[in-house]
């Protein structure tokens, strides 16, 4: 993990209170904590996503980007419009609001980051922790039959899916995945990391996925008859 570098300043006693309880679509100011409109927020909270204008990341040396899932648990550090740090840990989650303890530390954990795919036999390509083959896609229940490209999963963060790329992370077991399919919410992992299942239910349909660990063995013949 890459140190983070952080500003020394003076935080009032308030900003180091008890959680706060933000409904969904409503915005909080993070100095002051206080609600506030989203167009002028610092931070909002919309379902499934925490949206920051000015910057926020979940894995520690990540770069800022615009949004990111919301997870019980997971702790963030976003950004104000003065360009100051704080760490924003999400406690609780409902139907209607989010609970947000908000510090100004800007300090994610720097201790090594483990994950659930350590369990799993080295990936024959370097850096790759591990690689999943879609086995199965539904809307609304409904199965959709196609060819789907491999989600690879990297050590520094990152991963593919097809043309797709973008940022992972594990909160409290879960998979998260950035950009396009943050959609998706988080993925269930089981307890060997060789099943991952994503399902999301939107506001005009649910979406499920199951896809399955890709064995060693089978990337080096698939890559042998390229």
């Amino acid at each position: 993990m890459r140190p983070l570098l952080l500003a020394l300043t003076l935080v009032p006693a308030a900003v180091q209170a008890a959680p706060v309880l933000v409904p969904l679509s409503r915005g909080i100011e993070l100095r002051t904590q206080a609600l506030t409109d989203p167009a002028s927020a610092d931070l909002v909270v919309q379902s499934r996503l925490l949206a920051a204008k000015y910057g926020i990341r979940c894995v520690s040396g990540d770069a800022f980007g615009p949004k990111s899932s919301v997870v019980t648990g997971a702790a963030c550090e976003v950004r104000d419009s003065a360009g100051a740090t704080y760490e924003v840990k999400v406690t609780g989650v409902s139907s209607v609001s989010v609970a947000l303890d908000v510090r100004q530390t800007g300090s994610l954990a720097q201790a090594p980051r483990q994950t659930p795919f350590e369990v799993l036999p080295a990936d024959p390509e370097a850096g790759v922790l591990a690689r999943y083959q879609m086995t199965g896609y539904s809307i609304d229940g409904s199965p959709v039959t196609s060819t789907y490209a491999s989600l690879v999963l990297r050590g520094d963060g990152s991963y593919s899916f097809g043309e797709r790329r973008g940022r992972w992370s594990v909160v409290q077991g879960l998979l998260l995945l950035d950009g396009e399919y943050t959609a998706w919410g988080p993925g269930a992992l089981s307890e060997d990391a060789r099943r991952l299942t994503f399902h999301s239910q939107g506001p005009r349909f649910s979406v499920s996925a199951s896809l399955a660990w890709t064995e060693p063995q089978a990337v080096v013949l698939s890559q042998a008859s390229r």
